[in-house]
């Protein structure tokens, strides 16, 4: 009587890297797991929206850097977690502003190590995050336990209250498009989306497009 072994299911992560160093570390811990993985490697997040994208896309887990050099990194995690709702989403990167990860984790991450932490291993965070866990380097849990020590209202009053249109505008932005490609979509005049722009410098403290964005993202308000 023969027996058959059975052949291993073998899980897929998308890897949103654009350093090859990096990329290739990235690797090496996949490989370390013990169980068939296949990567697919990303150096844009143009590159990985589209594979998240594609009608046959199947993902276990994701690994997300912030600096691309493309689009925002957060922008890919929110993504993703929309295309992928339950899949573990793992941030590794040098980012450590601490308004950076907080805005990570509201898009969707449940990790975040920082590259060449010493004091914690990528296959072992994989391993945590695959395990239903949040690993999170200790500098950063050190952050997210003083906020949490805040209490909920803690920098409320600091955040800025925007309109709905104001909100939308900045979507709009945030995408590259133009005020008269802003307004034409809002389905509102030109006037009325710089009339907009003036009141999100006014309330963000900021004097071009771009602080505008980069700051809207600081408050999580994108």
């Amino acid at each position: 009587m023969s027996s058959t072994t059975p052949i291993p299911t073998v899980r897929q992560v998308l890897v949103v890297e654009d350093d090859p160093y990096f990329q290739r570390a990235i690797g090496e811990a996949v490989d370390q797991l013990g169980i068939p993985w296949l990567v697919h490697g990303c150096r844009t997040g143009t590159a990985a929206l589209a594979c998240c994208n594609a009608p046959d896309a199947r993902l276990d887990l994701a690994l997300v850097d912030l600096g691309l050099p493309d689009l925002d990194g957060i922008d890919v995690i929110r993504a993703v977690h929309l295309r992928f709702p339950t899949v573990p989403i793992m941030v590794i990167s040098v980012v450590s502003a601490e308004t950076r990860v907080l805005n990570a984790i509201r898009a969707g991450a449940l990790g975040y190590i920082l590259k060449g932490d010493s004091s914690i291993s990528m296959t072992r965070a994989i391993e945590q995050i695959m395990a239903g866990n949040y690993p999170i380097s200790p500098k950063l849990a050190r952050y997210l336990f003083k906020l949490a020590g805040q209490g909920p209202a803690a920098g409320a009053a600091d955040l800025p209250r925007l309109t709905s249109k104001e909100t939308e505008l900045l979507e709009h932005l945030a995408r590259g498009k133009s005020y008269a490609q802003a307004a034409a979509t809002m389905g509102v005049a030109l006037s009325t989306v710089q009339s907009y722009i003036r009141n999100l410098y006014r309330k963000l403290n900021v004097h071009s497009q771009t602080q505008a964005v980069s700051r809207a993202r600081e408050h999580g308000l994108l």
